[in-house]
């Protein structure tokens, strides 16, 4: 997904749930603790001023917006920065709104995006926000040159036209570039002073391990890094104050005790990653709210181009019609998951350029096993041992093919091993299902990252052919037409098929406001805090 016409280099992969680490095991201990304790009462913080919440999961990534590329950073760096565009929060479509940028103009040749800046702003810091630290927040990202640092990699310079105004001018067109911009991911404004005397030798890169220097509705306060961070309302922040002064944001993986706390009213909401059963359980408490929303993560499953199973596009053809995505999402993921037809995120582009057209055939599974396809053989299903929904997902299409005479097991991978897979494709599992999500609402950001061997996320090193030129033109063009081609090329493949979309789950206590204007469909359990409230 790294555009042209500058080299490309492999980004980090990023899964959407995450090994535990040292820390988040502590702090898991030290939340179990806390959920035996005894009860506050149900509304202890139902009026307060002060916002909890636990995140399932783990994190240890530095909250600095030119470092952190995992999901979970999000929820400080999404609610403590802030870039000239972003995406619009509450809605289920993908429109870039203004941020810091009020407008913005391109070029006639493409080259050259021109944005009004707002004015007012202050950085936490109190520096004023102007085109200067446009300038040296571009400038930054690409002297870290850590993971997000692609998303620039196009641009030739950044020229204040005066305090208020600065012309970004890219070495080719790009037609993703607007959305690399309104990226959770891309780049944020960060105060030049910070820069400046805080460089050391790293670019502030240690000072901002646990401080921050944007512009966001919340400043960063205490972090214990890995366990918890604490968030506290910027009180000249230039729009809407946030109803909640302080932000208390706790890591775990012990989900039951956590739901304890919940429960208790010693917490105010639980993110992160949550099984049909539980979620089901949360909805079932009176006292609680549980919510999905719209997202682009994306189930996939992965074909072993050297299976030994599953030899030919007609026969991995058949395979994918004779799963019965609804019956197995149903039966598996409830409403946590909803099926998909297009190959892209849902609605990513219109269903007409990238519909899968893979119609169940209740009788495909019969024909396969009758066909000898896997006589004497095991259908191997692998999925990420830390992810709960590919679990729930490859056992349940593994239970199906068994019982149509096709055995089938499925196999945990931690997350260093199903990144190495195609390192030896004769001993990796014939199918593999993962869920996904790309950087940006653009099919640049999705299809090179999956459908191409440097991608970061083809796990099984499956290739078509030509299809990096194909993307790199489809960045030229002015519309989606070309993508049309590029997703017929990888459906035609047989390589790869979308089969749903997860949903943002939130848990939290009833008597909250502003939920859904708190998410964001490019952001997979996360929340902007400033949108929330009492009722």
């Amino acid at each position: 997904m790294i555009q042209s016409p500058t080299p490309r280099r492999t980004r980090p992969t990023r899964l959407r749930t995450r090994v535990l680490t040292a820390a988040a095991l502590v702090a898991a201990s030290a939340l179990a603790l806390t959920a035996c304790a005894p009860s506050t009462g149900g509304d202890a913080f139902a009026s307060g001023d002060t916002f909890k919440v636990v995140l399932l999961g783990a994190y240890s990534t530095p909250p600095d917006p030119d470092v952190n590329y995992d999901g979970p950073g999000l929820n400080i760096i999404q609610n403590t920065y802030e870039g000239l565009v972003a995406y619009e929060d509450g809605s289920t479509t993908a429109s870039i709104v203004p941020k810091l940028a009020t407008d913005w103009t391109v070029s006639d040749d493409s080259l050259t995006y021109t944005f009004d800046l707002r004015k007012g702003v202050t950085f936490h810091d109190g520096t004023d926000f102007t085109a200067d630290a446009v300038i040296a927040s571009f400038a930054r990202r690409t002297s870290v040159d850590a993971g997000p640092a692609y998303m620039v990699g196009d641009v030739t310079g950044v020229t204040a036209i005066d305090d208020y105004t600065v012309e970004v001018t890219l070495a080719a067109p790009n037609s993703a570039f607007l959305d690399y911009l309104a990226s959770p991911f891309g780049v944020k404004m960060i105060s030049p002073t910070v820069l400046s005397e805080q460089a050391g030798d790293d670019f502030a890169q240690t000072y901002l391990t646990d401080a921050d220097a944007g512009t966001g509705p919340y400043e960063l306060g205490s972090v214990t890094t890995g366990q918890s961070y604490q968030l506290t309302a910027y009180d000249k922040y230039w729009g809407d104050k946030p109803e909640f002064t302080t932000v208390d944001l706790t890591l775990s993986e012990n989900a039951s005790a956590v739901q304890l706390q919940l429960e208790r009213g010693e917490i105010d909401a639980v993110l992160g990653d949550v099984n049909k059963t539980s979620f089901e359980d949360y909805s079932s408490n009176s006292d609680l709210d549980a919510s999905t929303f719209a997202n682009f993560t994306t189930q996939t499953v992965f074909m072993n181009p050297q299976s030994a199973i599953f030899t030919t596009t007609e026969n991995r053809a058949a395979l994918f019609s004779a799963i019965d995505t609804k019956t197995i999402l149903e039966s598996s993921m409830g409403e946590l998951e909803v099926p998909t037809t297009q190959l892209f995120p849902a609605g990513m582009l219109d269903e007409s350029l990238d519909s899968q057209g893979v119609e169940y055939d209740p009788n495909a599974l019969a024909s396969l096993a009758a066909s000898g396809i896997a006589a004497g053989k095991t259908i191997r299903i692998g999925y990420a041992g830390s992810s709960p929904d590919g679990k729930a997902v490859a056992d349940e299409l593994g239970a199906n093919l068994s019982s149509a005479g096709l055995p089938a097991e499925s196999i945990s991978y931690g997350a260093g091993t199903i990144y190495g897979l195609a390192d030896d494709l004769a001993a990796a599992p014939d199918i593999v299902v993962m869920s996904v999500f790309p950087d940006a609402a653009h099919v640049d950001a999705w299809a090179r990252i999956l459908y191409t061997p440097k991608g970061g996320l083809d796990l099984m090193a499956a290739e078509v052919p030509g299809l990096t030129d194909d993307l790199d033109a489809a960045l030229l063009a002015s519309d989606n037409e070309p993508y049309g081609a590029i997703a017929k090329k990888v459906i035609d493949s047989k390589y790869w098929y979308s089969i749903g979309s997860l949903q943002t789950t939130t848990i939290t206590r009833s008597g909250l406001t502003g939920i859904d204007d708190a998410r964001n469909l490019l952001e997979y359990n996360v929340l902007h805090f400033a949108a929330l409230g009492n009722a």
